[in-house]
């Protein structure tokens, strides 16, 4: 089994080699055989004294983060679904600015609680934590994936994260209700499916009221829905003189990047920029898009309102967050919410893997992706214009 396991430790090492950051930075490629060197000897002595061949892939899994962890890319993790059999707390929450609040009761707490402490430990000094074993390009992704990320290894309140944080599954939490602290020491129950990715016939919706429209994108699916919804609201804003529209992408964890081209097609301007993707697939940059080609816009009959505002959070990721970054730097939307779960410039477009005997899921990025407006490429994020309307 130790052979095994070093060898799917082996196979990660081999695919992360063909990383993007490693074929730009070639210190970068040094410095990350360095890594891998030390890890597998960390991992090694660590799986040959333990006696209990269940726990081994434990430490692999470890191994395998710290690994996925150099490339401080979003898109390039390990994944581990939970089955029926996994533990966690049945705890439903969500960030608000910087308060962790209950989205729906947990036993006697009411929903609207805030969480502020695990094992007497802030809730912020364990968001640092978690960035430890969470791949991110800045700390809202951290923030998003252990609240939202429906994986095991990077939810919260899983027992594998729950043990390792503070070496006991049961776990006193500090609730701030009413005003008052209310502790609660919470017991692991078998995972019941609450923590899932939205359902593709529910990622899209929509709002109506006598001065603004909104539009609720929970993915970036494009399919006839989208596009007659597209076509059917902007003929509805002509119509009636709807004055304010509002796209809503702050539940939205990507998909596919043709959203942008087909909503930009209802917006009323000549020319836009689209962000600069690089192939890095075959070893060598292919340039797929460049940010300095100017795009006519093959606009639509009907138009969308010339105030546009677009809704954004920590969950923004992926292509969501290019949709939103796209309509920033052609000034079409000013952002509103929080700034965005992954940079504006960042590696995307990963291949999927699995280790050939532990069959565990990975993703390693393949293209690395520019924001059309080459002066604020220095940014950590997509901040918004205004906290809200």
């Amino acid at each position: 089994m130790d052979e095994y396991l070093s060898e799917d430790l082996a196979f990660l090492y081999a695919k992360l080699s063909d990383h993007p950051l490693l074929l730009l930075e070639q210190e970068k490629r040094a410095q990350f055989e360095q890594l891998y060197h030390q890890e597998l000897a960390r991992f090694q002595t660590a799986i040959s004294v333990r006696q209990d061949a269940a726990a081994k892939p434990a430490e692999l899994i470890d191994a395998m983060t710290r690994l996925t962890m150099f490339f401080h890319d979003g898109h390039t993790n390990i994944e581990l679904p939970y089955t029926s059999r996994d533990k966690c707390l049945h705890i439903s929450c969500d960030w608000q600015r910087d308060r962790l609040l209950l989205l729906r009761d947990y036993e006697e707490i009411p929903a609207g609680s805030q969480i502020t402490a695990i094992e007497n430990i802030p809730i912020e000094n364990i968001v640092d934590l978690m960035s430890e074993r969470i791949p991110h390009e800045n700390k809202y992704l951290v923030k998003s994936r252990l609240a939202a990320y429906p994986y095991k290894n990077y939810h919260l309140f899983s027992e594998i994260n729950l043990k390792r944080l503070f070496h006991r599954e049961n776990c006193e939490i500090a609730f701030l209700v009413d005003g008052k602290i209310q502790k609660k020491r919470c017991k692991l129950q078998n995972y019941n499916g609450f923590l899932q990715f939205k359902e593709d016939k529910d990622f899209l919706s929509y709002e109506i009221d006598q001065k603004t429209v909104t539009l609720h994108l929970d993915a970036c699916i494009y399919n006839e829905a989208y596009k007659k919804t597209l076509n059917d609201l902007a003929e509805f804003c002509e119509k009636n003189k709807i004055k304010t529209f509002i796209l809503d992408l702050s539940r939205n964890m990507g998909g596919s990047s043709a959203v942008i081209d087909e909503f930009i097609k209802y917006v009323d301007i000549d020319k836009f920029r689209r962000y600069e993707m690089i192939d890095y697939t075959s070893g060598i940059p292919k340039y797929i898009t460049r940010r300095s080609d100017i795009v006519k816009n093959p606009t639509g009959r009907f138009h969308l309102p010339a105030k546009i505002y677009c809704k954004v959070s920590q969950h923004t990721f992926s292509s969501a967050r290019t949709f939103a970054v796209t309509l920033k730097d052609n000034g079409i939307a000013k952002i509103v919410g929080s700034p965005t779960g992954g940079k504006p410039d960042s590696f995307g477009m990963p291949k999927r893997f699995r280790t050939p005997h532990t069959e565990i899921s990975f993703r390693v990025s393949t293209c690395l992706f520019l924001r059309p407006d080459a002066g604020r490429d220095e940014e950590i994020a997509l901040f918004p214009d205004r906290e809200r309307l």
